[in-house]
């Protein structure tokens, strides 16, 4: 989602934290039920996908994957 300068309404970054959760949650959930519904494996998908669907950048999916990732290694070592 791309800001044009004529938007009268600039994003905060509470705003777009919580829309890109949203969209990945929802990202989720579509691929979950489609994938419920076909009897298949999910699809895998690349962070520019990811980034295309969310609206952000591939570096803004990257450092989400990690601090992910980083905080499940923490719950697992608990």
């Amino acid at each position: 989602m791309t800001k044009h300068s004529t938007d009268s309404h600039k994003e905060s970054p509470d705003e777009r934290n919580e829309r890109v959760d949203l969209m990945l949650q929802s990202m989720v959930i579509e691929t979950a039920l489609w994938s419920l519904s076909n009897k298949e494996t999910p699809p895998s998908f690349t962070r520019e996908q990811i980034a295309d669907y969310v609206g952000t950048s591939k570096d803004d999916i990257r450092r989400i994957e990690e601090n992910a990732l980083r905080k499940l290694k923490d719950k697992l070592s608990q």
